[in-house]
C-alpha cells in the first residue's frame, strides 16, 4: 500500500470511517508488531503494545499536517517500545519464551532459532534498525526520523548490524 493511499485512509479515519480503519490495520498489523517485538522481545507484550497503537490511531489520529502516515505510525510503535523497556530497565532476551513461542506454533526450524539467537545478541537500536528496514519496509531517512538519528548513523548500524549476523550465523567465522 503506498503512502497516498495510507494517507487517505487516514483521513476516512478522521471521518469516522471503520472500515478504512480496518483495511489500514490489516496492512500494517503485521510489520507493527515485529517492530515492537523486536524491541522488547516479547510477544505478548508487543500484541499489547501494538494494540495500543492502533487504538491511539483510532481514537486520537494525527493531525492532517502528517503527510508520511507511514512513518508516525511505526513512530508511535517505536515510542511504545522505547517506553516498554524503560519501564521494565530489563532489554535482555527471553530465549526460553522466543523457542517455547516457536514450538507453539510450529516454527521449530535450526536456521529460526539460530536467527533469533544471533537477534537477541544486538542491542536494542540495531535490532529496531533491522526490523524497520526489512519487516516495516521503510527508507533509511525513514528510519533515521523515527529513531531521532542522523542518516549516516542509521546506514552505518544498518550495515554493521547485517555484518554482525552473517558472522554469527558463520559460528563466529568471518569470510
Amino acid at each position: 500500500m503506498d503512502d497516498k493511499t495510507l494517507y487517505d485512509l487516514l483521513c476516512e479515519i478522521r471521518d469516522g470511517d471503520r472500515s478504512a480503519f480496518t483495511q489500514l490495520y490489516e496492512e500494517l498489523k503485521i510489520p507493527v508488531y515485529t517492530v515492537i517485538c523486536r524491541i522488547v522481545q516479547n510477544r505478548a507484550t508487543a500484541e499489547d503494545l501494538m494494540q495500543e497503537v492502533f487504538l491511539k490511531l483510532y481514537s486520537t489520529p494525527p493531525s492532517t499536517s502528517v503527510k508520511n502516515v507511514r512513518a508516525w505510525i511505526f513512530r508511535t510503535a517505536h515510542n511504545a517500545a522505547i517506553d516498554e523497556l524503560r519501564k521494565k530497565r530489563n532489554s535482555e532476551c527471553d530465549l526460553s519464551a522466543i523457542c517455547s513461542d516457536l514450538r507453539n506454533n510450529e516454527l521449530w526450524l535450526d536456521t529460526r532459532i539460530d536467527l533469533e539467537n544471533a537477534l537477541c545478541k544486538l542491542p536494542v537500536d540495531q535490532r529496531e534498525i533491522l526490523t524497520l528496514r526489512l519487516n516495516a519496509g521503510l527508507g533509511f531517512q525513514q528510519i533515521a526520523d523515527i529513531t531521532a538519528s542522523s542518516l549516516p548513523s542509521v546506514y552505518r548500524k544498518y550495515r554493521k548490524t547485517i555484518a554482525t549476523l552473517k558472522n554469527e550465523l558463520n559460528g563466529g567465522q568471518t569470510k
